[in-house]
């Protein structure tokens, strides 16, 4: 996809949506084919034909199911993202048709991103997190947040751009989902989970505890000598 930021038309919004355990902050902003500032990015989907051939730019991810790798647009069945009024994207991306679902798993992450193309009420994003928890996030939902209008169109930017996801709790795995054609996805970028979680915190200091203990040991034993 040509990387470019439309501006002018860019519609930027926010929502932060209850999730039990996690809370879910999600930014949309139309038209945004590039990755966001703080991420990097993760796969533009080109490789293939296989979902296991797709190429990623940072290790620890993986593709899977029974979606398709798609170049173009066929009336019904799935249309390119569109990155302007007028144009789409002309590079392979990922058409999640009707009943088909594709599995996305990742390193620990904070924050991860996706060009979505002809967003439909229908289209679903199941995150699955670090903490044990899922948070599914539709269409339908996303159609509440400020300047957003989920109505399937190929060209409109309130449909077309890109949509940003953080949460509490690191994310590991994203599954995405229609009940009709089609979700397309271009372009995902990501911001890799630097902070060990509490467990990993936890582990190290009983580490370090146990490290400290021997050597105390060791220099009561030298001392005894």
């Amino acid at each position: 996809m040509k990387l470019r930021l439309f501006t002018a038309l860019a519609s930027a919004t926010a929502l932060s949506l209850a999730a039990g355990a996690a809370q879910a902050a999600v930014t949309f902003i139309g038209y945004q084919t590039d990755v966001n500032a703080d991420e990097t990015l993760v796969t533009d989907f080109e490789g293939g034909p296989l979902l296991s051939d797709v190429v990623f730019l940072l290790p620890g991810f993986g593709l899977t199911g029974d979606a398709e790798l798609f170049t173009g647009s066929a009336v019904g069945v799935s249309a390119a993202p569109g990155t302007s009024a007028t144009t789409a994207d002309t590079t392979q991306y990922l058409s999640v048709q009707g009943g088909q679902v594709a599995s996305l798993d990742t390193p620990l992450l904070s924050a991860i991103s996706f060009y979505v193309g002809s967003l439909d009420g229908w289209n679903s994003f199941t995150f699955h997190l670090a903490d044990g928890t899922t948070e599914v996030v539709t269409g339908a939902t996303l159609d509440a947040l400020p300047g957003m209008d989920v109505n399937g169109s190929w060209n409109a930017f309130t449909a077309n751009g890109r949509l940003t996801f953080s949460f509490d709790s690191a994310i590991d795995r994203v599954d995405f989902a229609a009940g009709n054609n089609s979700l397309e996805l271009s372009d995902i970028g990501a911001v890799a989970l630097l902070v060990p979680e509490p467990t990993a915190w936890a582990m190290m200091v009983l580490g370090f505890g146990g490290v400290g203990g021997l050597l105390r040991r060791r220099r009561v034993s030298m001392l005894a000598v």
